[in-house]
């Protein structure tokens, strides 16, 4: 092969290789224009080559050159890309003479590896060969999946060849899906200058004395425990000498013993450094006249007024610049973790304030940068020191009361402030939501996906195709005749009217895409009105059922003149594109995505970091925030989120605040390299109306209550965690005496646990709850081990604290949901709330209920006792003898805000809530299987009385009620804190009755575990072996 031959084959694969689908025009599809979409995997994926090498016969060499012309498929799960057949064609030269062939191999992508066979075409030589393939770099080495190649083949005519290998004609872009880095890059060349050292003995000894408190400080904010990869009791006592070593710390602080120990430290840190830039700015300045001419000034020995104004502005500088910038990337690695290219542009802003509005005596300005720079120092080497504790820089949370004072943390508004600037993501206003418990989810989703008019997503982890027994899932088939192929039925009966056709999305991540055999319903769903769907003898009537779903489809779009008008006008391709759900399989396998900082010691693909987000939203618009709606949810679409075990919550939405999912839609299409005027027209952004403002306010004025709400996301695999950032703050910032109230499928993040832990220590009261084993949605064995240690290391951090738990009010309780009552039956979750609050002293002082809220309880346990109920069994859906907790909610409540729960009014708002939930369960049936009539989700309770209650507490109670709820797909295990794509609704402000009842619920079906054999019962202790592969792996379960 000539040069000139070979240049033009590598450029007409790469051609290949970057193909995309038909270019959309950004228009509605309705008026003419394209939707696209990503579409489905390729079940054969063809691969093209050029390789160069030498070939060796008789003792002679000879120079082959190869075009090659493949495809792949993956045996197994694509994914896992743990083995599949690759079968390709070359053709090329030997010297001069042609040479042709064929090959046959077994590869694995995770192993990258390849072994198999080469027939050569003219001689019908076979020769065995193994292959190994590289990447060069995340992504490929052109950005594009190409990765370099090398062959070893044997036998007489042996072969050593180099080459590349790139995908070609594919659907979904390869090597753009994924992060280009697996890290954040903080590195600094040249270091920022640094001023002269300190030479007053006074400010080293105030600075040295705020180094102290600082390091306490963050000891006590995220305090680093966790088990060893060891296992057994060697692990557990490691934990209790770190446990006794923090008890020691708390100790050997001095000061009102009544305060929390993290706030005495705080207040001796703050005057510190006050009393360092006191001392600083006075360097230099004129003798007072007290002093007498010539004279000495007067020692400093407490903070001056100008001291304090210096270093207030080097708190706020420290905050802006290097604290929230920093505390951003939790969850993230970091490549050469430190604080210095932060630290540069704070020591730059924080001078040029000293010489532009400071009043600092020019005198003066040395020395006082210097204190601010010796307090960059400070949270520097702050950094280091979590890093070495924690092993990886992921982890490391610089405690943000290094900036601010208790007073500064303390308030709703100033809570809000520093969610929204550490997220980026404001709290709007005039948000309307309602609370969706269990069977609801389904049939809201499949009504708003029939009340769609414009643009209809479902962006959601899961959609079933074959349920546990390997039969399609008939919920997931339920959603496709009733839900879509209604909604999209009536839409084309609609349209000579209206001219709309709604543009449907489905985004669902190729992890449980391939998991759950979800390409059985996108591929009828991609092709609703000729696809021939193949389900089996057994499902014959569902085959029929589909089948006359899509003739009348197709009869409807025969009947409607305007789409026969512009079918002829646009072509058949036009209208397939228009009447067809876009289906779009995100974050596709791609073995050129790898890292080594997922597991310890390992390298694995990225494939392993999934997008985990479950929200549906319609019609939300840039013109009008009462339009459209968004449901957040911890559920999918399958069988086994309908059947009558499964305790799960999802919020309903409307408002300013689900705008920003639309943005949402738009970066994860972004992101998996759809170019921005192929976003389909309906998310394309758009300013707001010039009416939109107005309709917001408006809103606030209509009698109903309005609420504060922010959409959060941790992106999928490397990229930023807002959700992570938002309760990282919250669990380290929330002041003494709050609630912090966490039930949740999959508790096992030890960042979560050590903020906990430090938040008890600061004086707060929390509750962790999570399923017992057989109350356990996802049992692996991974996430069930780290969930047992870190249970047990909390149960052990409250009984080796107890004392100083004890002197400062705070508390740490570990609940394990663990019943065998129905989801269904209602009257029983009743009454166990007044057992289990009776049954423990510490939660009937925690609630604080009148007598006669016990006596009502029973009262109305008794009253609907014998209404009936669903009960589950064995004809449910996937039945499971014990309810599955699957809820993922954090209730978070000042010690001021807690108080409204003393009210005797909560039995009068239980009896206004148990019908409602009972009338919910009993239309069930009609809920999951024809989403027909179905009682409305539950319209709070008690409003009026919390309303009078907050409007009668003193203006200073008051400004220090904190109410918090955060809902949706994000768990408490290390996979959503570092790993996963999640999404949540993070509601400010009171929220609502009925989540705190239904909180109530919860605590009251679970056993308070005082005891670690109380623990090993409900979640038992695995083998070392097991324990060490937890551990090596952790961030994946």
């Amino acid at each position: 092969m000539t040069p000139r031959a070979f240049l033009l084959v590598l450029v007409c694969s790469h051609l290949l290789a970057i193909t995309p689908t038909a270019a959309a025009q950004a228009r509605r599809p309705d008026e003419g224009g394209t939707t696209a979409s990503l579409g489905q995997p390729k079940r054969w994926q063809p691969t093209t080559g050029l390789v160069g090498g030498i070939q060796t016969a008789g003792g002679e060499h000879a120079v082959a050159t190869e075009v090659r012309l493949g495809a792949y498929t993956e045996l197994a799960s694509r994914v896992l890309g743990l083995g599949g057949v690759h079968a390709e064609l070359y053709g090329g030269s030997l010297d001069t003479k042609a040479a042709g062939g064929a090959r046959l191999r077994m590869a694995s992508p995770f192993l990258r590896l390849a072994a198999g066979v080469d027939y050569r075409f003219g001689n019908g030589a076979w020769r065995p060969m193994i292959s190994l393939v590289q990447p060069v770099r995340r992504g490929g080495l052109f950005r594009d999946g190409t990765v370099l190649r090398f062959d070893v083949l044997a036998g007489a005519q042996s072969a050593f060849l180099v080459g590349v290998e790139t995908p070609v004609l594919r659907n979904i872009p390869t090597g753009k899906t994924r992060a280009r880095r697996d890290y954040v890059p903080l590195r600094v060349s040249p270091r920022p200058p640094r001023n002269s050292d300190i030479a007053s003995s006074a400010i080293r000894s105030s600075l040295h004395t705020a180094r102290v408190a600082a390091r306490r400080m963050q000891l006590l904010t995220v305090p680093w425990v966790d088990h060893t990869g060891r296992g057994g009791a060697g692990s557990d006592q490691t934990v209790l000498r770190r446990l006794e070593s923090i008890r020691d710390s708390l100790t050997a602080i001095g000061g009102d013993t009544t305060r929390p120990a993290v706030e005495r430290e705080s207040q001796r840190y703050h005057e510190a450094i006050d009393l360092a830039f006191s001392l600083a700015v006075a360097v230099g300045a004129e003798p007072t006249a007290a002093a007498g001419n010539g004279a000495a000034p007067e020692p400093i020995t407490t903070p001056t007024l100008q001291g304090r104004r210096v270093a207030e502005q080097a708190r706020a500088v420290l905050l802006d610049e290097v604290l929230l910038p920093y505390d951003r990337l939790l969850g993230q690695d970091k490549r050469d973790d430190t604080t210095v290219p932060f630290v540069a542009l704070a020591r730059g802003a924080f001078l040029r304030w000293l010489h532009v509005e400071s009043g600092v005596p020019d005198g003066a300005v040395e020395a006082t940068l210097a204190v601010f720079s010796d307090l960059l120092d400070l949270v520097e080497t702050l950094r280091a020191g979590a890093h070495r504790e924690w092993g990886s820089a992921r982890y490391v949370w610089l405690p943000l009361q290094l900036a601010l004072r208790p007073e500064q943390h303390d308030s709703q508004a100033e809570l809000d402030q520093l969610l929204t600037r550490a997220t980026r993501q404001p709290f709007r206003d005039g948000n309307s939501v309602s609370y969706v418990i269990n069977e609801q989810f389904q049939w809201q989703l499949s009504r708003t996906i029939r009340a769609a008019r414009d643009y209809h997503v479902l962006w959601i982890h899961d959609i079933r195709g074959l349920d546990a027994q390997g039969n399609p899932d008939e919920m997931s088939f339920r959603h496709v005749l009733r839900s879509y192929y209604t909604a999209m039925t009536a839409r084309v009966r609609e349209y000579d009217r209206t001219g709309r056709f709604p543009t449907y999305v489905i985004l669902l991540d190729q992890f449980f895409y391939e998991a759950r055999k979800s390409r059985l319903w996108m591929t009828l769903l991609e092709n609703p009105m000729y696809h021939e769907v193949s389900l089996g003898h057994e499902y014959r009537a569902w085959e029929d059922s589909l089948a006359v779903a899509q003739q009348e489809l197709r009869e409807a779009v025969n009947q409607s003149a305007l789409l026969t008008a512009q079918r002829r006008q646009y072509g058949e391709s036009w209208l397939r594109n228009l009447v067809k759900i876009h289906v779009n399989i995100t974050n596709i396998a791609d073995p050129t995505f790898w890292s080594w900082r997922i597991a310890t010691g390992f390298p694995v693909p990225d494939t392993w970091m999934r997008d985990h987000r479950k929200v549906a939203f319609y019609d939300i618009s840039e013109d009008d925030p009462n339009r459209g709606e968004a449901i957040l949810t911890g559920a999918g679409v399958g069988e086994h989120y309908a059947n009558l075990s499964w305790e799960d919550r999802s919020l309903l939405l409307r408002g300013p605040a689900a705008l920003a999912l639309k943005q949402a839609a738009r970066d994860v299409l972004l992101s998996q390299g759809m170019t921005g005027n192929r976003i389909p027209a309906l998310l394309q952004s758009r300013a707001l109306s010039d009416e939109y403002a107005g309709r917001v306010e408006q809103m606030g004025t209509d009698g109903a209550r309005r609420l504060r709400a922010a959409i959060l996301q941790n992106g999928t695999g490397f990229s930023e965690k807002q959700i992570t950032v938002a309760k990282a703050i919250l669990y380290t910032l929330m002041p003494p005496g709050s609630v912090i109230k966490i039930p949740d499928s999959l508790w096992n993040g030890t960042f979560w646990g050590s903020a906990l832990m430090g938040a008890s220590l600061r004086g707060a009261r929390v509750l962790v709850i999570t399923p017992a084993l057989v109350n356990a949605p996802a049992r692996s064995f991974g996430s069930m081990i780290r969930s047992r240690e870190l249970l047990w290391r909390l149960l052990m951090a409250s009984k080796v604290w107890q004392g100083e738990l004890a002197q400062r009010g705070g508390m740490l309780k570990v609940g394990i949901f663990n019943s065998d009552l129905p989801v269904t039956n209602i009257p029983a979750k009743v009454l166990g709330v007044r057992n289990t609050l009776q049954r423990h002293q510490w939660l009937h002082d925690l609630f604080d209920f009148p007598p006669s809220v016990y006596t009502g309880l029973e009262a109305l346990a008794a009253q609907y006792a014998t209404v009936p109920f669903p009960v589950p069994d064995s004809t449910d859906f996937e039945y499971r003898r014990f309810p599955q907790l699957h809820m993922k909610a954090n209730f978070i409540a000042s010690r001021e805000a807690w108080r409204v729960m003393a009210r005797e009014e909560w039995v009068e708002f239980t009896r206004q809530y148990v019908p409602r939930r009972m009338t919910q369960v009993q239309s069930r049936e009609s809920a999951v299987q024809s989403f027909g009539d179905h009682a409305e989700p539950l319209i709070d309770v008690g409003e009026d009385v919390v309303r009078q209650w907050y409007a009668e507490l003193p203006a200073e109670q008051r400004a220090r009620v904190v109410f918090y709820t955060l809902l949706g797909s994000a768990n408490q295990n290390d996979r959503s804190f570092s790993s996963d794509g999640e999404i949540v609704i993070a509601l400010s402000n009171w929220p609502a009755v009925i989540p705190y009842l239904d909180l109530l619920s919860i605590i009251g079906q679970s056993k308070w575990v005082e005891t670690p054999e109380e623990l090993e019962v409900l979640l038992p202790r695995r083998s070392i072996v097991l324990t060490r592969v937890a551990h090596w792996f952790k961030a994946m379960f």
